[in-house]
């Protein structure tokens, strides 16, 4: 677990705000298409913790240059995997704060 302040809250706050309207700060669009086209088999307990590792780094970053940047550099395959478990978070964050259950 990381602690991270205000400033850093505010920034992933807004970034799932965002990508919940379609706003993808961080990923292009076409690679965010190419990574949910393919069908990937779940992450394995060491590859989520790497994962959770990139996640964690990428609140840390100040900027969203910096953030894009650093998801830039990753390998493809380490990529993807960000991108599928940033979106988990995205969808996740939207279920909370609807209030329309069925």
């Amino acid at each position: 677990m990381i602690t991270i302040n205000q400033n850093q809250l505010n920034t992933v706050e807004y970034l799932i705000q965002q990508s919940a309207q379609g706003n993808h700060v961080l990923f292009d669009l076409e690679l965010v298409r190419k990574v949910f086209s393919i069908k990937t088999p779940p992450m394995s307990e060491t590859e989520a913790r790497e994962v959770e590792s990139h996640i964690e780094k990428l609140i840390t970053l100040e900027t969203f240059e910096k953030q894009k940047a650093y998801v830039e550099a990753l390998p493809e395959e380490i990529l993807y995997r960000v991108i599928k478990t940033y979106f988990n978070i995205v969808e996740n964050d939207m279920f909370e704060k609807s209030q329309v259950r069925h």
